[in-house]
């Protein structure tokens, strides 16, 4: 269970922190015109192609701090309109404010959000958000109300800014699914890596913070799969899946537990044995856990068929040290 952090001082830290979090990975400075609400000003974004995002900090004394993204490389003094907000109130509690700084019961803090997500346009809002966000789920006590909050990063770890460029694509791609009419809408019959998909929709009270950094980790092995000769997909039910070109037949399935809790892990793997026993020719299943947690499992999963993978996090760096046990050939 989160609680929302309501003191002024705190805020304020916090907030600041949030801000510089961006810096070390800012490339270049760009002036545009930035529109907001119907009008638009001058202004200079920070662009950084590892995040594939820019980013805007400022501060409305007394009344919040205000930070805007956007997905696309700005042109200088070009018109650049605002993708999301991730805005914290001043001091207090404001629910009119999409996003708070939380703790957990061992004083760790993160970035959440209400779900209230502006745009404009008809049928973008919070019940989409809520209805159809996948990600990192969590209960808050909420001054004297609970909520269920979606975690946007946590500040320990060094992946704060990783963590938010991802929230930011998401809330991007629930916008734009949200404006395509019937008549447009995309057919995703083939197969093929969603970043919206990956996590999970809110769960029921009790359900504790999960780890900010699954959903990260899930990515960036998509992205480096994509680059040997697999179709990598995932749906809602299965972290990852490899498709052979040659046959378009499941060859392997992935999961990835970040070792947080037993029973996840344990429930990942259950989910694998479900998807690998639904198909008509087994595919190979793949868990992937914490470096220091493999010792503990791997034995274990083998004997029911799965084998393990190694996630190592450095700072902003994910490594996967024994990916080639993934093969193309059997």
């Amino acid at each position: 269970m989160l609680k929302v952090i309501r003191d002024e001082k705190q805020i304020a830290r916090y907030a600041r922190q949030f801000a510089r979090s961006f810096r070390p990975l800012v490339d270049e400075k760009i002036r545009v015109r930035l529109g907001h609400q119907g009008a638009s000003f001058a202004a200079k974004v920070s662009w950084s192609r590892k995040l594939r995002m820019w980013t805007l900090a400022r501060t409305t004394k007394g009344v919040r701090y205000w930070n805007t993204f956007g997905t696309s490389r700005p042109e200088e003094n070009g018109h650049l309109a605002i993708t999301s907000e991730v805005n914290f109130p001043w001091t207090g509690i404001d629910r009119k404010t999409g996003a708070a700084f939380a703790e957990d019961a061992w004083r760790r803090v993160y970035a959440v959000h209400r779900g209230k997500i502006g745009g404009g346009k008809k049928g973008i809002g919070k019940s989409l958000f809520e209805e159809n966000y996948r990600g990192c789920w969590a209960w808050m006590e909420d001054g004297d109300t609970l909520a269920q909050v979606a975690v946007i990063g946590a500040f320990a770890g060094g992946r704060l800014a990783l963590q938010v460029a991802q929230f930011v694509r998401k809330v991007e791609k629930l916008k734009s699914a949200a404006l395509i009419t019937p008549q447009t809408s995309l057919n995703f019959s083939e197969v093929a890596f969603r970043e919206e998909l990956v996590g999970k929709p809110p769960g029921p009270p009790g359900t504790s913070v999960g780890d900010c950094d699954h959903d990260l980790i899930v990515s960036r092995l998509a992205n480096l799969l994509g680059r040997w000769k697999f179709i990598v997909g995932n749906d809602s039910s299965t972290d990852l899946f490899l498709v052979r070109p040659d046959s378009r037949a499941i060859t392997h399935l992935i999961a990835v537990s970040t070792g947080l809790r037993e029973e996840e892990t344990l429930a990942a793997a259950a989910a694998l044995l479900l998807r690998r026993a639904a198909e008509d020719a087994p595919p190979a299943a793949f868990l992937m856990l914490p470096e220091d947690q493999i010792a503990g499992y791997a034995p274990r999963l083998q004997t029911i068929g799965i084998e393990t993978l190694v996630c190592r996090l450095e700072g902003e760096r994910i490594i996967f040290p024994d990916l080639g046990k993934i093969r193309i050939d059997p």
